[in-house]
């Protein structure tokens, strides 16, 4: 599907080995190139442990980005002023970063082994709450956030409160009277909803959906055998939420009807990070395979597909406003450059200067002259019976040697070696 207008998208995306670049994506295909993809960081500078594990808005007006890295590092990027503004040190517990928020001036830091920890100028408040594998903020409710893991089930806490507000329950047992495995991979908090809907998936292939107004077990489960849920985010459509697998599948959950609704095809590694930007109606993603695609929700169709030569992470989508490229071309016009009139040659003296010089032209070959016959050759082409006996001796000469080529050719043969 061809768009008319074009329109620019921005998208920050971060990787395994720590870069952080910036793209500027138009709907129109013809202006996309490398040109318009920019590096953030140095990449010289990069060490082992710099890999950036999770990145969010840090501001409404999406301004500033705060990434998360692999070595406890927190830093504040700002896409106005292309620096990092701000840096803190996450070392209050062992693990990596696996979630990061804002809520007002407090700033929220999960860790993978297991705290959770909220801090500003007035404020310094910590929660245990078990293996971690992610933390997000409530954007309706910022001073809500959930956390999962390895079996350690769906949580939903309240900044300043020491106990979870909701504790998900695992499903009963199944027919063989076992009890299924939990692990939360990802989860989402529903828009629209104040922060009492959330969707989580699974690396056991499960899509769950818990409703903190009716129960503590899940209202919507979807089984998925085989595959591993790496990402959740919401979709376009309510109770709609869009599901990366480790395998490359992404597909759309419909947690009304309890069955996968669409299917995005293109990727070849695990979807790392999906979202939906609602004003073009496109679906973005990373993956392992290095590629960040974009697909029209309405079609399923490949609309961009650009390779960044490093695995990816993470990305976010700006749609409140819109960052200028620090290596945009600039246009610059020509200016003709007026010679002296000193210089110039006029007409006349330059048909005279052609005219003086020699032409250089490629030697004429040599033919070559026909050599008269000497008088014993005449002599033998004359004599019918001297041709006949020497055109015999040249085909008894060639049947000799085709017989000699035949012998060593049976000679190097395996089968008649054997």
């Amino acid at each position: 599907m061809l768009l008319t207008e074009d329109k620019e998208i921005d998208i920050f995306v971060a990787s395994k080995i720590g870069s952080f670049k910036h793209i500027k994506y138009h709907t129109d295909n013809t202006k996309n190139s490398k040109k318009c993809i920019e590096n953030l960081v140095d990449i010289k500078s990069l060490q082992k442990d710099d890999s950036i594990t999770c990145m969010v808005w840090g501001n409404p007006e999406q301004t500033e980005i705060i990434l998360g890295r692999k070595n406890q590092q927190i830093e504040v990027y700002n896409t106005e002023k292309s620096e990092v503004v701000k840096a803190y040190t996450a070392d209050f517990s062992s693990g990596h970063l696996v979630g990061l928020g804002r809520c007002k001036r407090k700033y929220l830091a999960a860790l993978s082994g297991g705290v959770v920890k909220v801090w500003s100028k007035k404020m310094d408040f910590t929660v245990e709450t078990g293996k971690l594998d992610r933390m997000r903020v409530c954007e309706d409710e910022p001073t809500m956030f959930a956390t999962g893991g390895e079996e350690n089930d769906l949580k939903i806490w309240q900044i300043g409160e020491a106990a979870p507000l909701f504790t998900a329950k695992n499903l009963p047992h199944d027919w063989l009277q076992l009890r299924r495995p939990v692990w939360v991979s990802d989860l989402t908090f529903l828009p629209g909803e104040g922060g009492r809907l959330v969707a989580v998936c699974s690396r056991h292939g499960y899509v769950r959906l818990y409703d903190t107004r009716a129960q503590r077990r899940p209202v919507c489960n979807v089984d998925f055998n085989a595959m591993a849920a790496v990402c959740i985010a919401p979709s376009f459509d309510q109770r709609n939420v869009l599901v990366g697998f480790g395998r490359g599948q992404l597909h759309q959950v419909d947690l009304r009807k309890s069955r996968p609704d669409k299917g995005f095809k293109g990727a070849a590694g695990a979807i790392t990070d999906v979202l939906a930007v609602p004003g073009e109606r496109l679906i973005f993603s990373s993956s392992l395979d290095r590629h960040i695609r974009a697909h029209k929700y309405d079609s399923k169709e490949l609309l961009y597909k650009q390779y960044l030569t490093s695995k990816l992470s993470s990305l976010l989508v700006q749609t409140a406003t819109t960052t200028p490229l620090k290596n945009e071309p600039e246009v610059k016009e020509e200016l003709k450059e007026e010679k002296p009139e000193d210089t110039e040659y006029k007409d006349d003296d330059m048909d005279e200067l052609f005219n003086s010089m020699e032409t250089v032209g490629e030697k004429p070959k040599r033919k070559k002259l026909p050599t008269e016959p000497t008088e014993a050759k005449k002599h033998k082409l004359d004599d019918p019976e001297d041709a006949i006996k020497q055109l015999l001796r040249s085909t008894e000469k060639q049947k000799r040697k085709r017989e000699k080529r035949k012998r060593e050719k049976k000679a190097k043969s395996v089968f008649h070696n054997a």
